[in-house]
């Protein structure tokens, strides 16, 4: 649980990639400079298949591979909460948050959301990467 703490953050790096990979191809293929109106397509469209394929992953994870980290999840928190001093009610206040916080519906609904965002973001900065890189090269 402690080095998913961090691990998570890696996985940012996917769609970094992934958009990178897409607008980088399509310039190639069309053997002309990006222009935004294509990028933002491109990107936005990878950002979308990208948050659908990760609300399948959690999905597929929070049923069939590790159905119980919840709980491991919450045990771990309410562990690190008790040491810190936390009363009954900041307890069970915590529990209760943090159970329907990490459900499935709620990390598909935020999961989507946040990498959808993050892919918009990670678009609008690569697409200008990607039209200087076509400068250089041509």
């Amino acid at each position: 649980l402690e080095i998913g703490q961090i691990s998570g953050y890696f996985s940012n790096l996917i769609p970094i990639i992934f958009i990178y990979i897409a607008l980088h191809e399509f310039q190639e293929a069309t053997s002309q400079k990006l222009s935004y109106i294509d990028g933002i397509n491109i990107g936005f469209r990878a950002t979308f298949i990208f948050s659908a394929l990760l609300v399948f992953f959690l999905y597929v994870y929070n049923t069939t591979i590790n159905p119980h980290w919840i709980e491991a999840l919450v045990d771990w928190q309410r562990k690190k909460i008790i040491m810190n001093g936390a009363s009954d009610d900041e307890i069970s206040r915590f529990i209760t948050q943090h159970r329907q916080m990490n459900s499935s519906p709620a990390q598909a609904l935020m999961g989507f959301i946040s990498y959808t965002a993050l892919g918009v973001v990670i678009t609008l900065i690569e697409i200008p990467i990607v039209k200087l890189r076509w400068k250089k090269t041509m």
